[in-house]
């Protein structure tokens, strides 16, 4: 009887510490939610299945959207056209067929090349333009420069080995000259050298050039400059 008793005390003794410890952690659990409850922090109070996990950052609020500006009135009149972009007309495009097709040329000046048609030596103005003799100069910051030397560079440059295609050729006096409209490729000439600020049409309120010769003033390209500006290539 006695060492029944001995066994009970035992068992007793050893299942106290686990009974005890199995109702602390129920209180503790129990405590737990009824806090993350009261004050709503169940989402971000880590809990006992949340050991061994790594924190998870904390919930940011997001922030209040900034209004939008209110819309810009753009006042109407010289203010506003001096902001808007410049409409500038489409470049005309080249004919289906020549009236003449130069094979080889030799670039004059600005406004004229020399060709051989039917075997014999003809020079052709371009159409509606005026432009610089190889010889001018014209005047910049650092001095007198040779625009007119440039000038026919440049169009030399965009002819280059190609054929030059010409349509109403009229010849004009005694000296051989004919006016004509011509392209190297789908560029025509004469829009050319105005939008590179070699050349002014010959009719001011000409619809077409006039306003790519404001546009290469505005620039200051070609004669308009001071010699150190390139005109872009295009």
């Amino acid at each position: 009887m006695a060492k029944q008793t001995k066994r009970h005390g035992f068992l007793l003794g050893c299942m106290a510490p686990l009974i005890a410890g199995s109702a602390l952690t129920a209180a503790a659990l129990l405590w737990l939610s009824q806090d993350a409850e009261r004050e709503d922090l169940a989402k971000v109070r880590p809990t006992m299945i949340d050991f061994g996990r790594l924190p998870s950052p904390p919930a940011l609020r997001q922030p209040l959207a900034a209004r939008e500006p209110p819309p810009v009135e753009v006042a109407l009149g010289s203010a506003a056209s001096e902001t808007r972009p410049r409409e500038m007309p489409s470049p005309p495009p080249p004919p289906d067929s020549f009236e003449a097709l130069f094979s080889r040329v030799t670039v004059l000046d600005a406004t004229r090349f020399r060709a051989i048609r039917d075997r014999e030596t003809q020079v052709l103005h371009l159409k509606g333009i005026a432009g610089l003799a190889f010889s001018d100069s014209c005047d910049g910051t650092a001095g007198r420069w040779n625009c007119g030397a440039r000038a026919r560079a440049d169009l030399a440059r965009l002819i280059g080995p190609r054929s030059v295609g010409c349509v109403g050729i009229v010849a004009q006096g005694e000296d051989g000259e004919s006016t004509s409209d011509c392209w190297v490729g789908s560029r025509n000439l004469s829009l050319f050298m105005v939008s590179r600020g070699w050349a002014e049409p010959v009719d001011p309120a000409d619809p077409l050039l006039a306003p790519y010769a404001a546009k290469a003033k505005e620039e200051k390209l070609g004669r308009y400059g001071d010699g150190s500006l390139q005109p872009p290539d295009e």
